[in-house]
């Protein structure tokens, strides 16, 4: 069955437009996420950065300190007796205070054959003293003349360390080796201590592929992918890892378009018992020591990046969208109205020739020329009806004048937002957001009175206090007032002022009057807004009914006075005064509806003056 050309137009309109939908979404995707990449990278590499540095120079700080030991005359008189236990004993003191203060793990002496005589452990049950430590690498080194270096888990602590060792020489004739061990667990505690909370984690890697140090504690000793057999057979001859088990980490390489393929960086996924974790993996070599260096920074960034990023652009494209579609019902509009009155026109010329052409028809022709005018006055009026809605519909310009201040504070936090966010604030973006929430609830609000220019609002009306008001509309203002340069002087009762109303309606109508007054003194020298609330008994009321009086008083040059009167008609409007237009129309309508009036005079001292009389509403107990 056939669809109707109308229904295939339909859907292929849909298709188009949900196709236009992904590509932007990806698109936008693939713009941000690149740049958030990009930024990761760089992040990536001042961490990796000042890994390095750290541990050069934590070992750095150790590298002398064999040597330095080497020259004591203690160490060489128990190499040459080792039989005299009281200066074994003394050495072992000695040891155990320098450990102490240069924060080694261990400090130990060896005679040439492997045999340790004194060491700064010695009073402890794992101490080193009579182990025979001739297999170790930095220890055969050290007896050849050489710098030993080497790093292992240690045969009698069962911790992993770092060894520095240097002979002990006398007489030209090596006759031992002291050795200095570094604790790996005291690298990664005081790192985390200096780093404190991130979202990244590093691994050691050695030349025989096994993860020695890292902050995870679950990926020490094990392998970043399988071990070739050599090297696994090779691993279990050295005894480097005192007999352990060595695993590998089950990681897996994920290929991302979103990825500069100019960075060298990768993208692995985790399988940590069965939870799988997304890593942007980067890596540096440490020439020194021969380790490469593995950062790990976690991705959750780049997700709420991309949900960001993905809710924009779908905003930003139906924005678009709603924005074709209402360009193209405009002018299909004028296009009807360009043919009415082209039919019209046509009309009235074909019955003025019938009217000349044939006076013996002329009463037939006065009754269709009676008809013709009231089909012309129906015209005539959906004419107007039509100008009528085109100009309410152009009232969406005047939001720009309701809302620039909420949008002006809106940026200002959106910006601070950014600003805590980079520094990792998320108490200071919580609560910028919830001000931007409060921002938007306003100005969406703000927006939505607009249509009582054609409509009384049926709103419920609930007590709200009017010094609050003015304060929100000051917040709303004030940016605008201090690029102005306009001096704000507010004398406001301290007494609690209630009225029945709705307070987003009251603070829409303080915007305006402040706006307008701001943009009237936009040529004066002295500007200054005076805002003036107290309550007084009204005018002319003999039951003493009492009222809130709040006066607005600008220094600009005041209203003509052929347009007091009015200034508060819709669609009037006029470059010689300020504040006309929509905006006076709307909050004369506003306060009408709260049971008051909105007054407007010139000044005795200059400037406009507009007054505002509501009445008092008395709080009971139980509100």
């Amino acid at each position: 069955m056939k669809l109707p050309s109308i229904s295939r137009k339909r859907y292929f309109t849909s298709a188009l437009v949900i196709i236009g939908l992904l590509m932007t979404v990806n698109l936008g995707q693939l713009i941000g996420l690149r740049g958030s990449y990009q930024e990761l990278y760089q992040q990536s590499t001042h961490h990796l950065n000042n890994l390095i540095s750290y541990i050069e120079n934590t070992l750095g700080r150790f590298e002398k300190v064999p040597e330095v030991l080497s020259k004591h005359p203690l160490l060489q008189q128990v190499l040459i007796t080792p039989q005299n236990e009281t200066q074994r004993q003394q050495l072992n003191l000695l040891l155990e205070e320098i450990a102490a203060v240069t924060q080694a793990s261990d400090i130990y002496l060896i005679d040439k054959n492997g045999i340790t005589l004194a060491a700064s452990n010695w009073h402890l049950a794992t101490s080193f003293v009579g182990n025979d430590y001739h297999v170790r690498p930095y220890f055969r080194q050290a007896i050849a003349g050489d710098r030993g270096r080497y790093y292992a888990i240690g045969l009698s602590s069962d911790k992993r360390g770092y060894y520095f060792a240097y002979p002990v020489m006398h007489n030209k004739e090596i006759l031992g080796v002291i050795t200095v061990k570094v604790s790996i667990d005291d690298i990664e505690s005081h790192h985390k201590e200096t780093v404190g909370e991130n979202n990244y984690n590093f691994l050691i890697v050695a030349p025989d592929d096994v993860v020695f140090i890292s902050d995870r504690e679950e990926w020490r000793l094990k392998t970043i992918g399988p071990l070739s057999p050599e090297k696994e057979a090779a691993l279990i001859a050295s005894k480097r890892y005192a007999g352990r088990e060595i695993d590998a980490l089950s990681t897996k390489t994920v290929n991302s378009v979103f990825l500069p393929p100019n960075l060298k960086a990768n993208i692995y996924q985790l399988n940590n018992g069965g939870k799988k974790e997304r890593v942007f993996a980067q890596k540096m070599h440490m020439a020194d020591v021969n380790w490469q260096v593995h950062i790990w920074s976690s991705l959750a960034p780049i997700n709420r990046q991309k949900s960001i990023l993905t809710v924009l652009s779908i905003s930003g494209y139906l924005l678009v969208l709603f924005l074709v579609l209402f360009t193209k019902e405009r002018l299909r509009n004028a296009r009807h109205l360009r043919q009415a009155r082209s039919l019209l026109e046509q009309r009235v010329k074909e019955r003025t020739t019938d009217l000349t052409a044939s006076n013996n028809q002329l009463l037939a022709e006065i009754q269709q020329r009676k008809q013709m005018e009231q089909k012309l006055k129906d015209t005539q009026d959906e004419l107007l009806q039509s100008a009528k809605l085109a100009v309410i519909g152009n009232m969406s310009a005047s939001i720009n004048h309701e809302i620039n201040q909420p949008l002006t504070a809106l940026r200002s936090y959106s910006q601070n937002a950014l600003l805590y966010q980079e520094r990792g604030m998320s108490d200071k973006v919580a609560n910028n957001l919830k001000l931007m929430i409060g921002l938007i609830d306003r100005v969406a609000d703000i927006v939505s009175q607009f249509k009582n220019f054609t409509k009384k609002s049926a709103g419920l009306q609930s007590p709200i206090l009017v010094q609050e008001c003015i304060e929100a509309a000051l917040s709303i203002i004030k940016h605008q007032a201090q690029s102005e340069s306009v001096s704000i002087v507010c004398d406001i009762s301290e007494e609690q002022l209630y009225t029945l109303g709705d307070d987003v309606r009251l603070e829409q109508v303080f915007v305006n009057l402040f706006s307008n007054a701001i943009q009237a003194m936009a040529e004066c020298a002295d500007k200054s807004l005076n805002i003036h609330l107290s309550k007084r008994a009204a005018l002319n009321q003999s039951n003493g009914e009492e009222k809130i009086i709040i006066s607005i008083h600008d220094s600009g040059p005041g209203i003509l006075e052929g347009n007091l009167d009015k200034i508060f008609e819709p669609f009037f409007t006029t470059k010689d005064s300020f504040g006309l237009g929509l905006g006076l129309s709307i909050s004369d309508r506003i306060i009408e509806s709260m049971q008051g009036k909105l007054l407007v005079n010139n000044h005795p001292n200059g400037g406009a003056e507009f007054t505002i009389l509501l009445p008092v509403h008395h709080l009971t107990k139980d509100a």
